[in-house]
């Protein structure tokens, strides 16, 4: 079995449209199927991944946070999540993601990140995993 773990629970500002930092704690294990790649996860050997991700965070303007599992910077279906903040700078609120990807034979290489497509947000626990 293949396993990163990463996570990053110093308090981190993410601007909307930008990536999820992790990079704290970084654990892998396995037959070299990973490399962690400015906060990202390059997965190098073919298969299904499952990948789960947790994001607690805060918002300073009210609005929609969504969080996606992108592969090669194009979301990966069915893996997104949505919050609404309705009062900024007060709210705590969690999104959990879970699902799978897919790395074909001839396709790898492929780098797995978390993307905030939503309003800005301010992260103070992040855990990503890739299991395979």
């Amino acid at each position: 079995m293949n396993a990163i773990y990463m996570t990053n629970t110093n308090t981190t500002d993410v601007l909307a449209n930008n990536v999820v930092p992790f990079y704290v704690n970084k654990r892998a294990g396995g037959q070299c199927a990973f490399l962690y790649i400015n906060n990202g996860v390059m997965i190098k050997k073919p298969g299904y991944y499952e990948v789960e991700g947790t994001i607690t965070f805060t918002a300073p303007d009210a609005g929609n946070a969504t969080v996606s599992v992108q592969m090669n910077g194009q979301n990966v279906p069915g893996i997104t999540a949505t919050e609404t903040i309705t009062t900024a700078d007060t709210e705590v609120r969690t999104i959990a993601l879970h699902g799978f990807v897919k790395v074909k034979p001839c396709d790898i290489d492929n780098v797995i990140t978390l993307f905030n497509s939503g309003v800005a947000i301010t992260t103070s626990n992040v855990s990503f995993s890739i299991i395979g």
